[in-house]
């Protein structure tokens, strides 16, 4: 038990902190020209500057013929299926809440992206996709903070060929009047008590340990070095101040048990991040996690549950981010440590997770606390689920990107949450048809709706990573991985270019992408005898096929050459490591389910000549007008949307078992370190293969 002198140090240091609620009230757009008014037709408009990135061919240029208001907009066209092509506008942003807003029209339907950049290092801040539907302005509008001062790029553009124009672009920030409180140290009968605005750390001499609490006086963790863990009669010997200012402090912590000394430096800012800088070989941090989550940003996180697992020792894949979910659904801590050769060990005890061990090779290992009553959520997924909306009993406690898994193909997927219920015919899956899609929030209250096709089966966890449309005084896990690891190996892991689908619609497009949008809207002109008069339409209706077909088999013949070339992984490292043949013969089933699939599939999806020969074909019916043209259409079509349908279907499930194998390297390598090693290559192999999907794989937003 906690003595009483501690919880009187955690009370008191309580009152340090003095912050008055928020206050907001409308500020002024930050951006200048932000309606295009200023510059020439045919130019780009006054303090804006255009960038093709990744081989983008196009243009951005005002012109006065679509204005939203006033008399000019700015219009970006992509002629190429590559790269990203958008205007650049630089803004000082301050660190506080913003709103991110613009109009945009297109003259077809597209999907393109709206970011906001950091200039210094170019790392993403913001990144929205946003999809147009019909001929009409449309207004976007995000949220937005930041949580320090920075140049910032604003960056509005397209991936995919097409047409866009835009106007009204603005970035308001609110007024606040919050004030951040000051770091306080406290020293009194031996004891060092740490207090800021999200933490509160006493050193405790006696016991040995230093006791992270939270803000309410819960405590939320232990430390100790990991040389000392378990010995007896661990006591903090000296607890020396190196730096102690109002935004910034520095403890050195020595220890010792049985004879033996450890020492840690602890250092301290206003945010709820410790930098641990153990002298020895890492550290222990004791805590009540119900979960252990090793977050991925392009394929799904492995989610350890305690029940999982009989072992009382898990060695787990160290990627240099793990999240704990404390028990209580309250309070979750963020690890993050810079790339090396550290382990990473989760001890159980009883039906929880007890302690997170961390050797750290020499590097800092950084903690934080995120607390907030639901800040995760565990909900049973019942039988009484399927085929209804359901309102589950749990509420948001602020704006994120709320995530969570659910089964599909028999594998865990991850969905986000959105905003609203779709009130349109739902969505589409290659493969799986139409359905509701499954999670979204109505206000803060959160809604499933499962089926068939995503089960309501076992349990689903919802927790956030990211920002969208977070307060500014909430940190996301993601803010202490931008602000603890060095932009490298920050952009490896959050890999916003590798999130992108990849564009499957031929440069300058004439009817659309998919085999079946294309027929469909095909179909009309057949329909209405006009497939002499608009032959050049329908061949380009075709070419659009032939090129959306190309592009679909190259994916699937990537994932042959991720698969073969990880049989000779797996079969060379069979050889060097025989121990861990039982796992290695598990991945490699696993494997040789994406080559299965692709032989099963085979003559199905046929090759790109039987697909240029359904286009003479269709082309040869507008040569001539006859009544039979459009039963023949349709025998084509049928053909047309099968061969489509065939390669979207395997890309899909290519997609699916190359996660599956992902995920299963990450649960089944928890008996030995050495076991992880080779796990930790398999992930590795298994990301640059998923970056980049196609738009049929996965959903857009994952």
């Amino acid at each position: 038990m906690m003595s009483t002198r501690i919880v009187e140090y955690v009370i008191v240091t309580l009152f340090f902190i003095v912050t008055m609620a928020p206050g907001i009230s409308a500020a002024q757009n930050i951006v200048s020209n932000s309606g295009f008014e200023a510059g020439n037709v045919g130019e780009l408009p006054k303090e804006w500057r255009d960038q093709k990135e990744g081989g983008a061919e196009g243009r951005v240029v005002l012109t006065n013929r679509e204005a939203h208001s006033g008399k000019k907009s700015i219009f970006i066209e992509h002629t190429n299926a590559d790269g990203y092509i958008h205007p650049n506008k630089s803004v000082e942003i301050e660190a506080g809440d913003y709103t991110f807003g613009f109009w945009a029209r297109s003259d077809e339907k597209i999907e393109f992206s709206a970011q906001i950049y950091r200039e210094t290092d170019w790392g993403i801040l913001l990144s929205e996709s946003c999809n147009l539907k019909n001929d009409k302005w449309t207004k976007f509008e995000f949220p937005f903070s930041s949580l320090k001062t920075f140049p910032g790029s604003i960056q509005i553009g397209l991936t995919v060929p097409g047409r866009l124009w835009l106007d009204d672009v603005e970035l308001v920030k609110q007024s606040s009047d919050r004030k951040i409180a000051n770091i306080q140290i406290l020293t009194q009968q031996g004891d060092t008590v740490l207090d800021n605005e999200y933490l509160t750390v006493v050193f405790h001499s006696e016991a040995g340990k230093v006791l992270i609490h939270s803000k309410a006086g819960k405590k939320r963790a232990e430390l100790v070095p990991l040389p000392l863990k378990g010995k007896p009669a661990v006591k903090i010997t000296s607890c020396k101040v190196l730096l102690d200012t109002d935004d910034a402090a520095t403890i050195k912590a020595n220890f010792s048990a049985e004879g033996k000394e450890s020492s840690v430096v602890f250092s301290f800012s206003r945010d709820p991040v410790m930098e641990i800088k153990p002298a020895g070989n890492g550290v222990s941090i004791s805590a009540p996690i119900q979960y252990a989550v090793v977050p991925s940003f392009i394929s799904d996180d492995l989610v350890y549950a305690p029940v999982n697992y009989s072992a009382k020792i898990l060695h787990i894949p160290s990627e240099n981010f793990l999240m704990g979910l404390l028990n209580g659904e309250d309070g979750t801590l963020v690890f993050t440590w810079p790339r090396g050769n550290q382990k990473v060990d989760l001890g159980l005890s009883g039906d929880l997770f007890g302690s997170v061990d961390i050797e750290n090779d020499g590097e800092s290992v950084y903690l934080a606390l995120l607390d907030a009553p639901g800040i995760w959520h565990e909900e049973e997924l019942k039988a009484s689920y399927l085929e209804k909306a359901i309102a589950i009993d749990w509420e948001r406690p602020f704006p994120a990107k709320w995530i969570t898994q659910l089964y599909e193909d028999g594998v865990k997927t991850e969905f986000t949450f959105r905003e609203s219920e779709s009130k349109q015919r739902g969505f589409w899956r290659a493969g799986v048809g139409w359905f509701t899609y499954p999670v979204w929030f109505k206000e803060e209250k959160a809604f499933f709706h499962l089926g068939k096709k995503i089960p309501p089966k076992g349990e689903s966890l919802i927790y956030s990573l990211e920002r969208r449309g977070t307060p500014v005084s909430v940190f996301a896990p993601a803010d202490i991985l931008r602000g603890t690891l060095d932009d490298k190996t920050y952009e490896s892991i959050i890999d916003s270019e590798g999130r992108r689908n990849r564009s499957l619609t031929r440069p300058s497009c004439t009817v659309g992408t998919a085999t079946c949008g294309v027929t469909d809207r095909l179909k009309p002109v057949f329909e209405a005898g006009e497939e002499v008069e608009k032959r050049e339409y329908i061949k380009g209706g075709t070419e659009d096929m032939i090129y959306f077909l190309t592009r679909e088999r190259e994916r699937a013949l990537e994932y042959q050459d991720f698969a073969h070339e990880m049989i000779e992984f797996l079969t060379l490292t069979k050889k060097d490591k025989p121990e861990l043949k039982s796992f290695l013969d598990e991945m490699e089933v696993i494997t040789r389910e994406i080559i299965a699939a692709y032989e099963h599939a085979k003559d199905n999806i046929k090759d790109i000549e039987y697909a240029r020969k359904l286009a003479r074909k269709t082309q040869a019916l507008t040569q001539q007008k006859n009544p039979g043209n459009f039963e023949a259409f349709m025998k084509l079509k049928g053909e047309w949307t099968g061969m489509g349908g065939a390669v979207d279907d395997l890309n899909r499930k290519l997609h699916t078992t190359t996660r599956k194998l992902f995920q299963e390297a990450g649960y089944n390598c928890v008996g030995s370190r050495e076991t992880v090693e080779v796990a930790e290559e398999i992930r590795r192999r298994t990301v640059k293969c998923l970056r980049r999907p196609g738009s049929y794989e996965i959903w857009s937003d994952y």
